[in-house]
């Protein structure tokens, strides 16, 4: 084929396809530039095809470096690796050339009025924890979180304890990274928080050495399903062993200090040694559950959990208190939390 009719060809095919490409990044997209821009890459390629045809030589000595120094031999293999890096860094999204997409993506959404929100999930594998259905726990967190403790579990259909599926590895053992102050240092050091989960720790029912039903050093029931604290929105992979119960609840409490409110303040009560002593209340526990039946067992299901009541503000009891009328800004810790079992 004619190379001066390849090359106008290339160079007005090229100009269409940088301006097509231009409206794509900064524009919302639209069927007939993207229609344009798909059609003239397809000539570019076919195109090109052509012009490789018509310089087989001259472009096989650029690759080879024929006739080149020694360095410029080495120029194709070095603008290959470059652009395969390049390709590699698009494809599993670098952060530089991730940004720079968002960048264009930030702007046709703005244009369309939409806002993206990225994955953001921290995921949570409780690899030795065992069990006969696999439990995934996702939380999206809402506008107070703020590091809060939780622990999630499982009980019958009447309501008494089966198992845990996750705990807080600090609630666990007791063991707090900021237990202690030294010389104006924190160290790690054993902090005992009967405040903050007291739902789950009295459904659980064992009684540490101290008397209370807070997990104290490493309790060999929680070993395997304890883990790091979430610090946003999160994903925890657990099991658990159901002993072929036929109906089932997943609950899940969190709590989070400092959080008080007009009710909930720190000279409420003052009297209670808990409350006005640790100086890490606040507003107390909540409680989510979801009710699984059996013949949902079978396949993968997925349950919105909701809110069903609060624990005791200083973990002086187990008891679920329904009343949230005194609840405010704790409520806006979580956003939603759904259960997938299979």
């Amino acid at each position: 084929m004619n190379r001066r009719f390849v090359g106008n060809i290339l160079i007005i095919t090229f100009l269409i396809l940088l301006g097509s490409g231009l409206i794509m990044y900064f524009e919302p997209f639209s069927k007939n530039i993207a229609g344009l821009h798909t059609f003239f890459g397809l000539l570019f390629i076919l195109v090109m095809v052509c012009h490789v045809l018509n310089n087989k030589k001259p472009l096989s000595n650029y690759i080879s470096g024929k006739g080149q120094s020694k360095l410029k031999k080495f120029q194709s293999l070095l603008v290959f690796s470059f652009i395969l890096v390049l390709a590699f860094g698009v494809f599993f999204e670098y952060p530089i050339l991730r940004d720079l997409y968002s960048f264009g993506n930030k702007i046709r959404n703005e244009k369309l009025g939409k806002t993206e929100t990225e994955f953001d999930y921290q995921i949570i594998e409780l690899e030795k924890a065992l069990g006969d259905l696999q439990f995934e726990i996702e939380l999206k967190k809402r506008i107070e979180f703020q590091y809060p403790l939780f622990a999630v579990w499982i009980e019958d259909s009447k309501g008494h304890y089966v198992e845990t599926l996750y705990i807080s590895r600090v609630i666990s053992s007791s063991q707090f990274d900021f237990g202690n102050k030294v010389n104006g240092v924190w160290q790690p050091d054993i902090v005992r928080r009967p405040e903050a989960l007291p739902y789950w720790s009295h459904k659980r029912g064992i009684k540490a050495i101290d008397g209370l039903f807070m997990p104290l050093y490493n309790a060999q029931d929680l070993d395997a399903v304890s883990g790091a604290t979430p610090t946003g929105n999160f994903i925890i992979k657990s099991q658990g062993n159901l002993k072929n119960l036929k109906n089932f609840k997943v609950c899940l409490e969190v709590n989070q200090s400092y959080d008080w409110n007009e009710f909930y303040s720190k000279d409420r009560f003052p009297n209670d040694s808990v409350y006005s002593g640790s100086g890490q209340v606040g507003q107390p526990s909540l409680i989510y559950e979801t009710v699984i039946a059996s013949n949902k067992q079978n396949s993968k299901t997925y349950k919105l959990m909701k809110i069903v009541g609060h624990g005791h503000h200083s973990g002086k009891n187990g008891k679920l208190f329904k009343d949230l009328s005194k609840i405010t800004s704790a409520k806006e810790i979580v956003d939603r939390v759904i259960i997938s079992i299979q």
